[in-house]
């Protein structure tokens, strides 16, 4: 069992999102170089922070979601307007972000 780095995030925060993400699905995963991130343009380029997991069994169904992840949100259908005030929607929202009514054909 040793651990695979699965994925180099541009930021602390996206390393962080991602590794629970997969601890979400049960994978158990770290992050490396966090710290460091705050150096940039000091240190060498390579201080990106990195997930890694745990045991490298587990780095195929991590790629997966980790693939997943940087494709971003899948959006469904066409976007919409608001029934209450009308605002514009992009598909993926099922509420309205300015009056927070729900979406009329969410599930």
């Amino acid at each position: 069992m040793s651990a695979r780095e699965v994925y180099l995030a541009s930021d602390p925060i996206n390393a962080e999102i991602a590794k629970d993400l997969l601890a979400g699905h049960g994978i158990e995963a770290h992050v490396r170089n966090q710290y460091l991130w705050g150096g940039m343009g000091d240190l060498p380029a390579n201080v990106y922070p990195a997930v890694w997991v745990d045991n490298d069994r587990d780095y195929g169904a991590a790629r997966q979601l980790i693939e997943a992840f940087e494709r971003g949100p899948v959006r469904r259908g066409r976007p919409w307007d608001c029934p209450d005030c009308g605002e514009r929607l992009d598909a993926q929202f099922d509420r309205c972000w300015n009056c927070q009514a729900a979406r009329p054909d969410a599930p």
